[in-house]
């Protein structure tokens, strides 16, 4: 296998000037929205509440049965008969909203927070445009529960990142788990930026795509910091921890780049062919498994360096210390 040359850590002040300004853009935008007083990001309705209807379409029901006699894509006619609906909806200036299938080919149509005499709008020009539907439920998201969802998930990916550091230091050393956790905060702070800036909806697949791109990057940083200590205890004790740290990376880096474009060849199929329910939630685990190799090489590593080196000061002014 090839090893490359290239000097990660060397170049480490390149890397954090580009994440911080990227950081920066977003977090700058939302506390001008904030001024403005505007929504500092793309709330969906889980977390700002919201309107809920839970309907059965008689003709969806059919094209499914007649689909199954004829052996066609279920997949294919779902995915139609969705889009179908969002084009119903633009009438109403609801083009926005989240329309789900449920595995009992029931429709969930999430919009935002809407009146009686709206909803009825809705169901009105459904059957307009679909023939008889079935309202099987209606549920109204208060702001309390939206805000109550929005710690919840805050407290979620805390208690994930400090799992992943007490698991990275028993695993390996504190100085490791340093270093993967500043990728994970990397990771976790520049997906938010990039919302920030496209405006892309933070909804609860937002937080589940997010909690997956952290396990990404973990699983990344993992095996890059396996490798770097194999030479530090078995191969190279006679070089720095630079150089050492640099020739790991290089050791993995094909791995890395096969394993990080396979995942995301697989994920742009997706987007483009697997339509507008799932399209959100992919394109967030493109931006985060992208950020997530990157962070693994030229963040996680260097902060590793940098305090390991601290250690090994402070290890070596106690020993002279002990001796005097």
């Amino acid at each position: 296998m090839k090893t490359f040359q290239f000097k990660f850590i060397e170049k480490k002040n390149f890397f954090y000037t580009l994440s911080t300004l990227l950081i920066i853009a977003g977090f700058v935008l939302m506390a001008l929205r904030a001024l403005q007083a505007e929504p500092v990001l793309n709330w969906g309705i889980d977390f700002v509440g919201g309107s809920t209807l839970n309907l059965k379409f008689p003709t969806l029901e059919a094209q499914l049965t007649q689909a199954d006699q004829k052996k066609q894509s279920r997949q294919d006619i779902t995915t139609q008969f969705i889009e179908r609906i969002r084009i119903s909806l633009t009438q109403l200036n609801l083009e926005k909203s989240s329309i789900q299938i449920t595995p009992e080919n029931e429709i969930l149509i999430k919009t935002n927070s809407l009146d009686t005499a709206a909803l009825k709008k809705i169901q009105a020009q459904l059957q307009k445009d679909f023939g008889a539907i079935e309202t099987l439920e209606v549920d109204f998201i208060g702001p309390s529960i939206g805000q109550e969802l929005r710690q919840k998930s805050i407290w979620i990916i805390l208690t994930v990142c400090t799992s992943l550091l007490l698991f990275i230091s028993w695993r390996f050393t504190f100085s490791y788990g340093i270093g993967a956790i500043a990728a994970l905060l990397h990771d976790a702070l520049a997906t938010l930026s990039i919302a920030s800036i496209f405006y892309i909806e933070i909804d609860t697949g937002f937080i589940a795509a997010m909690l997956t791109v952290l396990g990404y990057s973990m699983n990344d940083t993992i095996i890059i910091f396996d490798r770097i200590r194999e030479n530090l205890v078995h191969k190279k004790t006679t070089q720095s921890i630079k150089n050492i740290t640099n020739l790991s990376l290089n050791q993995t880096l094909t791995r890395t780049i096969n394993t990080v474009l396979t995942a995301l060849i697989m994920l742009i199929a997706m987007i483009i062919f697997g339509g507008n329910t799932i399209r959100s939630f992919l394109v967030v685990l493109f931006i985060g498994i992208a950020l997530g190799t990157y962070s693994s090489l030229f963040i996680a590593s260097p902060v590793f360096v940098y305090f390991f080196k601290k250690q090994e000061e402070k290890n070596t002014t106690e020993t002279v210390t002990s001796k005097k």
